[in-house]
């Protein structure tokens, strides 16, 4: 993971994923179950997607390329023998575009099929985490 922030590169989201995600930004710090047919597209691809999670933050962190970092979402992708946790973080850019950028990698990350991990833990753990 890098705390190099001006590095991350930052993807807009279409319409049904920016609407979830701005829907949870009323109560921050409750972990919301999504649809995974709300996440961005461009995430809907990879393989073996089976939960979708999202977290708004209470304050949202303004970086200085326009983006207002707004909280963080988990991509729960399980295999035959292992699962694996994505983070990613999803904010809105100076002119209203709701975005994304990852994933980012802590733990849980990697876990053996069938390992149970609280939702909860994989959360706060990306450069922009509030660890709150």
């Amino acid at each position: 993971m890098t705390n190099d922030t001006s590095r991350i590169k930052w993807h807009a989201v279409d319409v049904a994923a920016a609407q979830a995600l701005t829907s949870i930004t009323s109560s921050p710090g409750v972990i919301y179950p999504i649809g995974t047919n709300a996440l961005p597209l461009q995430l809907q691809a990879m393989p073996g997607i089976a939960s979708y999670y999202a977290s708004a933050y209470t304050t949202g962190q303004p970086l200085p390329i326009g983006v207002t970092v707004g909280g963080e979402m988990l991509a729960v992708r399980t295999g035959v023998a292992i699962t694996k946790n994505d983070q990613f973080v999803f904010g809105t850019s100076s002119n209203g575009q709701v975005c994304f950028a990852g994933p980012f990698q802590g733990y849980g990350h990697h876990l053996r099929s069938g390992q149970s991990v609280p939702v909860h833990s994989l959360f706060n753990q990306t450069p922009f985490s509030t660890k709150s």
